[in-house]
């Protein structure tokens, strides 16, 4: 029995967002922004969801919360913990928002189904159609996909629902589940035919080892990455946490550095000898001279 997840205060800093358990094709900047306006105001919104491996918090539900907080200079958030592992928070967010929330559209359920089928191949379609909450149509038709350009190995056993093994030809389909078309996509077409290709054609996710794999990317990293770049740049977010993401570069850098500047008061008695500190650690810089942590011999 799951032990009943417990309502904290958690510092943002502790809270691992890069860890692929964002499932979404992207994060809204519009939503973000609506959020942080709402919370300014006084607005409640609920608590965000982490799963607690005795090291590390991971975010499995309320990515758009949690960068809204951000945005406003927040510096920790209401969570429900429960103990789990990165593969349980990815289990919980692969289903969440399904009935609540920001409405998932169906590129973003084509993406769940392309996740969870490049975390765990070997279960059923009709197991991975209850874990993310959408057709077993729609993960047979993205599983055929990727065992077809190679990008997972054709199942010969999977595990369903009940936890027995069954002949992969014989996978049983979720009966009587579809999803609803969104508004923004065509009326009358199958979702599982809509939001563009799946993992080949970039909708997210990144390519796993497979079943359990603890260093999968598994979700939108890339878009998540987009947004906290963007939030640094703009002073929104810890400079800090640059280093942390893979995409960042030298533009980022110094664009947060010169926003940074920008904040530095002109009556500031020093300020001349700093701005000229700095010319020659650029100077160094560009000569090649410089190595981390020499900022202080300049």
């Amino acid at each position: 029995m799951t032990p009943p997840a417990q309502r904290q205060t958690i510092s943002l800093n502790l809270i691992d967002i890069y860890g692929g358990t964002q499932t979404r094709v992207a994060t809204s900047d519009d939503a973000i922004e609506s959020y942080a306006e709402e919370m300014a105001q006084g607005a409640e919104f609920p608590a965000i969801t982490l799963y607690y491996d005795g090291s590390k918090y991971w975010l499995a539900d309320g990515f758009h919360r949690l960068l809204a907080i951000k945005r406003n200079g927040g510096t920790s958030i209401e969570a429900d913990v429960q103990p789990g592992s990165r593969s349980d928070a990815l289990k919980h967010a692969l289903g969440a928002n399904a009935t609540n929330g920001l409405y998932r559209t169906n590129a973003d359920k084509r993406n769940v189904a392309d996740i969870a089928l490049r975390e765990w191949p070997d279960l059923s379609n009709a197991y991975l159609a209850d874990v993310c909450k959408v057709s077993g149509e729609l993960v047979r038709k993205v599983r055929t996909e990727l065992t077809k350009s190679g990008q997972i190995e054709k199942a010969e056993r999977v595990t369903g629902r009940d936890g027995k093994d069954y002949p992969a030809a014989i996978d049983r389909q979720a009966r009587g589940k579809s999803e609803k078309s969104s508004s923004e996509d065509k009326v009358g077409e199958r979702d599982e035919e809509l939001g563009g290709k799946s993992a080949a054609g970039g909708a997210g996710g990144g390519f796993t080892k497979g079943k359990g794999d603890p260093g999968a990317t598994g979700g939108s990293t890339n878009e998540l990455e987009i947004e906290a770049r963007s939030m640094i740049r703009k002073g929104e977010m810890n400079p800090f946490e640059l280093p942390k993401l893979m995409s960042a570069t030298a533009h980022d850098y110094a664009a947060t550095v010169i926003t940074l500047l920008d904040g530095m008061k002109p009556e500031i008695k020093d300020r001349t000898d700093g701005l000229m500190r700095l010319r020659r650690w650029i100077d160094k810089a560009l000569a090649g001279e410089t190595a981390p942590g020499t900022g202080d011999d300049v």
